[in-house]
C-alpha cells in the first residue's frame, strides 16, 4: 500500500516537472483603484468638484476600458485563478443613495464583463462610501456585499471582512469602514482559525506602511498591531489608494512583512504605441525608503499637526528595518504568482504583454 502511494507521489512530481507546473502554485490578477463612473450618475453638476468628476468620466470613455482589456488578455495568457480589486471600485460622490447604489452595481457588472469566468474579490475603499453630502456604508451594504457574497459562494456578508483560501494560503480582506476594532478582531480570529498556512495575504485599501511620499501616513488603523500579527505568519499586504506602485518591507526580530501597492487609474495609463516604440515604457523608481523619509519629514514640517505627524513617523521608522521603492506615477495591473519558493509580482503598464517590472515580495 505504502509502496503504491510512494510511486504515485513520485509520478505526480515527475509529471509536474515535465509540464513546468509546481504543486500549490497559482496566479491572480491584481487591480488597484478603478474609480468607475459616467455622466449618468451625475445628472447635476457639482458646485466645487465637477472638474475632477469630468476627469474620471473621460477616463472611463477610453483609457480604463483599454487598461481592463489589456488585463483580460494577460489574465488569459497567464491562466489566472481569480481577480483581486483593492478598493475604490467606483469614484462615488453621487447626490443620492440610489445613484450610488446603481454606480456600485454597474461597476461590479463591468468588471465581470471582462472576467466572467473568474471569481472577483473586492475590498472597500474610501470612494466606495463617499457620497456628495457625506460618507455612508449603506449603498455598499445593500449592493456590493451581496454581489461579493455570491462570488464567495455565500448567502450574505454582514460587512466587508472575509477570508478565502488558495491552496495552502490564506487571504484576509479587511473593511476599515466598519468599526476598526471589529476588523482587528476579525484578523486575529481568522489567523487563529487558519493556524497552518504557507503565506497570509492581507487585502486592504489603505496601506499598512507608507506607500507614497505624497500621502505618507494615510494608513490603516492599528497598523502596528496588524504588522505584529502578520510578521509571524509570512504576511504580505496587497493595497492601493495612493495611485502609485510601490513596495515596502519591514523586518524585525519577529519576522518580515512585505507590502505591495497597486494602481489601475486610467488617467495614468500610458499606452502610446509610437512613443513606446521610440522610447520604451519603463517603470522607474522615483525614490527609495531613505529618500521617502526626507520628503515626508519636509512635507510634515509645514503641517499644523507637524509635531504629532513627525512623532508618528519616527515611531514607525524605529519599529523595524525598512526598505522601499516608490515608482513614478504610472498605472496598470499586475499578475501575482505564488509558489513554495517565492511570491512574485509582475507589473504591466501597457498592453505589450511585457512586464515593466518584476518584484519578489
Amino acid at each position: 500500500m505504502y509502496k503504491k502511494l510512494f510511486v504515485f507521489a513520485l509520478l505526480s512530481l515527475s509529471l509536474a516537472a515535465l509540464t513546468g507546473e509546481t504543486p500549490n502554485a497559482y496566479r491572480l490578477l491584481v487591480l488597484g483603484d478603478l474609480h468607475y463612473t459616467s455622466r449618468s450618475y451625475h445628472p447635476q453638476d457639482h458646485p466645487k468638484k465637477q472638474k475632477s468628476i469630468n476627469k474620471y468620466i473621460n477616463m472611463w470613455k477610453s483609457d480604463s476600458p483599454e487598461l481592463l482589456a489589456a488585463a483580460k488578455r494577460q489574465a488569459l495568457r497567464e491562466k489566472v485563478d481569480g481577480v483581486l480589486q483593492l478598493g475604490d471600485l467606483i469614484d462615488g460622490g453621487c447626490s443620492t443613495m440610489s445613484l450610488q447604489e446603481k454606480m456600485l452595481h454597474d461597476a461590479f457588472l463591468e468588471l465581470k464583463k471582462y472576467f466572467p469566468k473568474l471569481p472577483i474579490y473586492t475590498v472597500i475603499g474610501n470612494h466606495d462610501v463617499r457620497l456628495r453630502n457625506g460618507d455612508s456604508i449603506e449603498p455598499v451594504r445593500r449592493v456590493l456585499f451581496p454581489m461579493q457574497a455570491a462570488e464567495l459562494g455565500k448567502k450574505m456578508l454582514g460587512n466587508g471582512n472575509y477570508t478565502f483560501r488558495r491552496g495552502p494560503d490564506l487571504f484576509v480582506a479587511l473593511d476599515y469602514f466598519s468599526p476598526e476594532e471589529k476588523s482587528l478582531d476579525f484578523l486575529r480570529q481568522a489567523l487563529a482559525e487558519h493556524s497552518k498556512t504557507r503565506y497570509v495575504f492581507l487585502l486592504t485599501h489603505y496601506p499598512l506602511f507608507p506607500a507614497a511620499y505624497h500621502n505618507p501616513l494615510c494608513l490603516v488603523p492599528y497598523y502596528m498591531k496588524i504588522a505584529a500579527l502578520l510578521e509571524k505568519r509570512r504576511g504580505i499586504v496587497l493595497t492601493a489608494h495612493t495611485h502609485v506602485f510601490s513596495r515596502v518591507t519591514r523586518t524585525t526580530a519577529g519576522g518580515r512583512v512585505s507590502q505591495m501597492c497597486f494602481t489601475s487609474m486610467g488617467v495614468d495609463w500610458h499606452n502610446n504605441h509610437l512613443l513606446r516604440k521610440l522610447f520604451g515604457n519603463p517603470l522607474t523608481e522615483e525614490c527609495n525608503w531613505e529618500s521617502y523619509l526626507k520628503i515626508a519629514r519636509k512635507g510634515m514640517a509645514d503641517s499644523k499637526h507637524a509635531a504629532i505627524l513627525l512623532e508618528d513617523l519616527y515611531g514607525l521608522e524605529i519599529s523595524g528595518k525598512f526598505t522601499g521603492e516608490f515608482f513614478v506615477r504610472k498605472s496598470g495591473f499586475a499578475i501575482l504568482e505564488v509558489t513554495d519558493r517565492a511570491v512574485q509580482v509582475k507589473l504591466f503598464v501597457d498592453d505589450s504583454g511585457i512586464p515593466a517590472k518584476i518584484l519578489n515580495l
